[in-house]
């Protein structure tokens, strides 16, 4: 199989292990991925985080790619296959979503995730829209991260994360408190559940 590059260990494992590790073991935990790649975040939260056995992880991806360049290079078949090999240890602990996020975002109950990981389209837009699309889904003080906050493509602003999370923060402003930004940009939800 195919040797793909690492860019969690590279760039976000010590964001996960500084503001997730606290969570560890802890039962009923709920935690979703937008874009899972190769399965190394989701190995690593299965692995260090999400250990109680009824906590859960859902990652979102197409499995298709993108249209950053390097994406061009990768065999996504085989990507799929290398995510769902690391996965097999962990059973029904996690549950893979072979979709559009937008489609997914729209059907997945209010408040339901205590973390939300986006890092699936690096556009500007793709990001806003799956911003826009989870945020309603993260529990109150839930914890959501953005990936690749300073990548750059080489291309445009359009064609990088950094202009929709910004957009998105602009118009979500008020509800949430950064936690931290590096390469990275965690917010914590401090909305509360509506009174009926």
């Amino acid at each position: 199989m195919t040797e793909y590059p690492n860019w969690f260990e590279q760039t976000a494992i010590a964001n996960f292990k500084n503001y997730l590790l606290p969570f560890a073991g802890r039962k009923d935990l709920n935690f979703l991925q937008v874009g899972a790649y190769t399965g190394d975040a989701s190995k690593w939260l299965l692995e260090n985080v999400l250990t109680h056995e009824s906590s859960r992880l859902t990652d979102v991806d197409t499995w298709r790619g993108s249209d950053e360049i390097i994406h061009k290079e990768f065999d996504w078949s085989d990507v799929e296959e290398t995510y769902d090999k690391k996965m097999e240890p962990f059973g029904d602990r996690v549950t893979k979503i072979k979709s559009d996020s937008v489609a997914f975002l729209r059907t997945a109950p209010f408040f339901s995730f205590d973390f939300i990981y986006i890092d699936g389209d690096h556009t500007a837009l793709g990001v806003f829209s799956d911003a826009v699309g989870a945020w309603p889904l993260l529990k109150p003080y839930g914890i959501m991260a953005f990936d690749d906050y300073k990548w750059e493509s080489g291309q445009s602003p359009e064609h990088e994360p950094k202009k929709g999370i910004d957009k998105f923060l602009q118009f979500c402003d008020g509800s949430y408190s950064t936690m931290i930004v590096n390469n990275q940009y965690w917010v914590r939800s401090i909305l509360e559940l509506p009174q009926e």
